[in-house]
């Protein structure tokens, strides 16, 4: 069911055996972006009992077989050819777990990989990579049965490792005794080699973290409920585990959608990030949506898709694959260089002109849309787009950078843009928004036509030099558009015939 590398435009499939659940996500490839079409999951709960049993649980086996069923049925009538089944913690560790694989095997087809723990840190590390190429500290990786640890940085994945520190491997069956599980979890984290009060960061992988994450946002109101790349100091995690630690199950399931799903396992789960933080003396959390699954195809990529910037990436993905939109695109970005030659950076350099090259193949996303709704629609559109290695401060900026693509006026009702961005990002995206507008208004979107144009800021003007050839293409419109640009980056137009 496997292929060599994963190619552009590839449809492909990872099935998840985890500890608590098993999921299905189907995914489109485009250079190396992966975005989600298709996403099930079904709590199993195979790893319930092995703690107590050493033994995967009877009616876990049964639920994790029906749905197995189903996807592959799934996976048959959507024609996916590159599918890659992996088992985790509960069936590698479970006396039973190889009689399982085979199981399902005969009954599906589908040939799981059981994951060592090491194999299962690296490709979670791989994974959050993806979504944060930058990243810089420790991976964790909170599954069902278990606990992954694992250095990342620029040279890529470091030394792993694997503890028994999973909601399920520390549950009795009965409400929990917050004394034993901390003192548990301190004797088993006492063995590790990578936290030692090293600092930094620290990313967080598995769905019972990110719930944590989703109440904190609950709790501090924050702007954005995008959970990749969603950031709590040290302290606002403590403040969390000790909110978890006071609710009662049924209070959980009030206090928060996605912790409800999970109220039995979160308080192990906040215990067990607690004594992290504190074994670690972490700076921050960053939650990463990207982890094991995404580790798996990225293992798959060739050299050469690895090369791109996972956002760029995820940008051209989302604005289409088709060749006129890449390519024009990318010639957008080489355009409004010059343009905004010698303007403050308001993020660090390499940041901003990723930023920027997104943006431009962000340039006619709208396209499809009627006049009327885009500027409605796209600043949420581009907020909450599944877009790899980007903060919450800059998918704001990205969005009004594309919202301006548009209008002049600002987002409306958009408490995203006012609390996420300062007046001088607030300003720099506009100027963005203004220079996208005024490149794709007078090319039409033709990467031919741009090539008529040149724009430079020079001496405090902003000069739009235009091929003789060109010159009727240059309209009251498009005058407009470069006094705009002019306005919003302190310069004076001019326009030359050349």
């Amino acid at each position: 069911m496997t292929g060599a590398f994963l190619r552009d435009g590839d449809d492909a499939a990872v099935i998840d055996v985890g500890s608590n659940s098993v999921r299905l996500v189907a995914y489109r490839i485009d250079g190396r972006s992966m975005t989600p079409t298709l996403n099930e999951k079904v709590m199993a709960g195979l790893g319930r009992d092995i703690g107590r049993t050493g033994a995967l649980s009877e009616d876990g086996v049964d639920i994790a077989l029906r749905a197995l069923r189903r996807f592959a049925t799934l996976i048959e009538a959507l024609k996916i050819d590159q599918v890659f089944p992996v088992a985790t913690a509960a069936v590698r560790e479970a006396s039973d777990g190889q009689a399982f694989a085979d199981m399902v095997e005969a009954e599906t087809g589908i040939k799981l990989r059981i994951l060592s723990g090491e194999d299962e840190a690296r490709l979670s590390a791989l994974g959050v990579s993806a979504g944060a190429p930058d990243a810089k500290g420790i991976v964790g990786d909170l599954g069902g049965a278990s606990l992954e640890l694992i250095e990342i940085g620029p040279k890529g994945v470091g030394r792993g490792e694997t503890f028994p520190l999973g909601p399920l491997t520390l549950m009795r069956g009965e409400e929990i005794d917050y004394a034993r599980v901390s003192k548990r979890v301190a004797e088993v984290l006492g063995a590790t080699k990578l936290l030692g009060k090293r600092g930094g960061d620290f990313y967080a992988v598995g769905g019972a973290w990110r719930a944590l994450g989703r109440i904190d946002m609950s709790l501090k109101n924050h702007p954005l409920g995008v959970l990749h790349h969603h950031e709590m100091s040290r302290a606002q995690v403590l403040k969390v585990a000790e909110v978890v630690r006071g609710q009662s199950k049924r209070s959980l399931e009030k206090l928060e959608e996605s912790a409800a799903k999970r109220a039995e396992t979160l308080p192990y789960a906040a215990v067990v990030l607690e004594h992290v933080m504190l074994a670690g003396q972490f700076d921050r959390v960053v939650l990463s949506a990207f982890g094991l699954r995404e580790g798996v195809l990225i293992e798959r990529m060739s050299e050469a898709a690895l090369q791109g910037h996972p956002l760029i990436a995820a940008a051209e993905a989302l604005a289409g694959r088709w060749t006129r939109t890449r390519g024009f695109g990318r010639a957008l970005e080489e355009w409004i260089a010059p343009i905004l030659d010698g303007q403050d950076y308001v993020f660090p350099k390499k940041r901003e002109e990723v930023l920027r090259g997104a943006a431009a193949r962000l340039a006619d996303v709208g396209a499809p849309l009627h006049p009327d709704q885009r500027v409605e629609v796209m600043f949420d559109l581009i907020l909450r787009a599944p877009l790899a290695a980007i903060s919450h401060e800059e998918r704001a900026f990205l969005a009004a950078a594309i919202h301006h693509r548009y209008t002049k006026a600002p987002p409306r009702h958009a408490e995203a843009y006012t609390r996420l961005l300062s007046d001088e990002r607030q300003t720099a995206a506009a100027a963005l928004g203004a220079t996208l507008r005024l490149g794709a208004d007078l090319s039409g979107r033709s990467e031919a036509l741009l090539a008529s144009f040149e724009a430079a800021a020079v001496d405090g003007r902003l000069v739009l030099r235009v091929k003789k050839k060109a010159a009727h293409l240059v309209t009251e419109t498009a005058m407009r558009r470069l006094e705009a640009v002019a306005q919003w980056l302190g310069l004076t137009a001019e326009t030359k015939i050349t």
